[in-house]
């Protein structure tokens, strides 16, 4: 496992893994708060971890802009679609705060992970990316989606106490 870790990750800068790392620890920890914490700690970190993902989602559409601006600038034609693209999981992640139900946030934030992930690997595929990103996206969404199924695990467990509370 060591060897599969270090020859699929070598590459990527340190100070890259660091910030993912430590997105993921937060992601995790505001799941498990969800999971495991009282209840106004479970609906704090509920509260925090849709705005926390709405965040990451502007944030990985800003890296695909990134990534076409890049490839442009060396010659790659880029269709004005990717663009639009781009913007998909940053607008999956508004829609994600402007409807109510937890459940479907969760759903539609998870939609925006992996459309994400989708990009990323069309990236790395036509050049735009370095070959190391999409090693590094594909652990990063697998590692979200379970942290994302815990949080929905959380909502439905809270649903289902209240039920029958």
């Amino acid at each position: 496992m060591t060897s599969l870790v270090s020859s699929n990750f070598k590459d990527v800068p340190l100070g890259i893994l660091v910030v993912a790392l430590t997105g993921l620890l937060i992601i995790y920890g505001l799941s498990f708060l969800m999971l495991f914490g009282k209840p106004v700690l479970a609906i704090n970190a509920y509260l925090q971890l849709i705005y926390f993902s709405v965040l990451i989602l502007s944030f990985l559409g800003a890296i695909n802009w990134g990534l076409a601006i890049s490839a442009e600038s060396r010659g790659i034609r880029i269709s004005p679609w990717w663009y639009i693209a781009a913007a998909g999981p940053t607008a999956l992640g508004w829609i994600a705060l402007i409807l109510i139900s937890p459940t479907i946030k969760i759903v539609v934030l998870s939609l925006g992970f992996f459309s994400s992930f989708m990009l990323d690997v069309t990236a790395s595929s036509r050049g735009y990316a370095p070959v190391w990103y999409k090693n590094l996206r594909k652990l990063m969404t697998t590692a979200v989606l379970i942290a994302m199924t815990l949080a929905l695990l959380a909502v439905r467990l809270t649903v289902t106490s209240s039920l029958l509370g």
